[in-house]
């Protein structure tokens, strides 16, 4: 029999070394017993959002595919108050070409936001952590929120995805992630390499909350206020003895590079019932919250950044 392939703990802390707290951690407001400090991960950003980075962050300018029904725009990314807000507007955009995507994207009706790390700034194992919050549940029904890595490149084309999602329909859970394909034209197709989506209850996420994944060759392990959640092995997606339904095809850990994203949409009418949420009492803007980033590379393969 397969062993499980999630090992869900949702009152376990994490691994924290011995080591004393990095000054730089001391005025950051996260949750009882936080250090910043994990054994074989480095800190290497630590982003309070005091002002706009260019050097490290880029704005979005295309849209989640067929899904939404909004457009990221750069006023859909504010810098405030020592807080990322990404903001959803009813707002006319016009049709016009994406850099993100190299093509003509058509009109929308509202405008919202995404940042990403600059291309020069790619990530590859790794822990990444962030306290944000979701919009107020009485005025925000159907949206998604969200920190994840994504790429889809390579020959064949692998679509490789890690994610932290929270949704207007769901304002007392988090959905945590693994995504994988091979020359895969949508999400549909990428259930070949399994369903590794799980609906975590973790209390109110339009409450500050700190949310974090560490990612290795080995596992992907989801973490909420400090708290261990979720694992996902190696071993749970290779398909050894078999396959999980509707699992067909072995799927890998994640091993290329990629970019730390955020970003704040409205999903279109024929999807908001089953992810996102019903928009009926969204009311705009509506804006969602990030306090800070801190990103951390795994100490046996450093990002290898210039300096």
């Amino acid at each position: 029999m397969k062993k499980s392939m999630l090992i869900v703990a949702a009152m376990l802390l994490p691994k924290i070394s011995s080591v004393q707290a990095a000054p730089s951690a001391d005025d950051l407001i996260t949750y009882p017993g936080y250090t910043g400090e994990y054994a074989d991960f480095t800190l290497v950003v630590d982003e309070r959002f005091n002002q706009f980075n260019p050097d490290l962050w880029a704005k979005g300018d295309g849209a989640v595919g067929s899904e939404s029904i909004c457009r990221f725009q750069p006023q859909g990314v504010e810098v405030k108050q020592g807080v990322l807000n990404l903001t959803i507007r009813q707002q006319a955009v016009a049709a016009g070409w994406s850099e993100d995507h190299q093509q003509q994207k058509n009109a929308y009706n509202y405008t919202c936001g995404e940042l990403r790390t600059a291309a020069d700034k790619p990530i590859k194992y790794g822990r990444f952590e962030t306290r944000m919050k979701a919009p107020n549940r009485q005025t925000a029904s159907g949206y998604i929120s969200s920190l994840f890595t994504y790429m889809q490149g390579g020959e064949p084309r692998e679509w490789e995805e890690i994610d932290i999602e929270l949704e207007g329909g769901r304002p007392d859970k988090f959905q945590a992630n693994l995504i994988y394909g091979l020359n895969s034209p949508d999400w549909w197709s990428t259930r070949q390499w399994g369903a590794w989506e799980d609906k975590i209850v973790v209390g109110p996420v339009d409450e500050w909350r700190v949310f974090a994944f560490e990612w290795t060759p080995t596992a992907i392990k989801w973490f909420v206020d400090g708290k261990l959640v979720k694992t996902l092995s190696a071993a749970d997606i290779d398909c050894q003895p078999e396959c999980i339904a509707p699992q067909v095809k072995p799927t890998p850990i994640p091993d290329n590079f990629t970019q730390l994203m955020m970003n704040f949409w409205i999903p279109n009418d024929q999807i908001q019932d089953v992810f996102g949420g019903n928009k009926k009492r969204n009311k705009y803007p509506m804006v969602t919250q990030y306090d800070w980033i801190r990103i951390y590379q795994w100490d046996k393969a450093p990002f290898g950044w210039s300096e």
